[in-house]
């Protein structure tokens, strides 16, 4: 059996940043690999990562780095896409992943029971197990 593959998603913000972190260990654990994703609703830059926004490059970098640290090996990828639970998906599909890990939205008091939307269309869409992490 091949090792774990296990992808997570992350936005920059600090709940996606605990899913990583999650991720992180998760993988650890596992011994697998780690595929970093970030969905990126536009056309991709004719030159490749390097054309990436900035703040797209700093967000992969730093689950790398985190990954790194903690001796698991990494892949970044800026996921360009017409939704982001379909780039969610893609990638997951296209790097063969065992698990999606990431991050619901919590919508305030009385929402907080609910999931954020790209979160609901990934569990709804997805052909493997979904970790979410609040």
């Amino acid at each position: 059996m091949s090792a774990v593959k296990v992808l997570v998603t992350t936005d920059g913000s600090n709940l996606s940043d605990k899913a990583v972190d999650t991720a992180v260990r998760l993988t650890k654990q596992f011994g697998g690999e780690l595929i970093a994703v970030t969905a990126v609703v536009a056309p991709p830059p004719s030159i490749g990562f390097e054309g990436e926004d900035q703040a797209v490059r700093e967000r992969l970098a730093a689950v790398h780095h985190k990954a790194t640290e903690a001796g698991v090996p990494c892949e970044v990828v800026a996921e360009h896409c017409s939704a982001v639970w379909k780039g969610i998906l893609e990638c997951a599909a296209r790097h063969n992943v065992d698990y999606i890990v990431m991050a619901s939205r919590g919508l305030g008091s009385i929402g907080s029971l609910l999931l954020g939307s790209e979160t609901q269309k990934v569990l709804h869409q997805a052909d493997r197990p979904v970790l979410v992490v609040r």
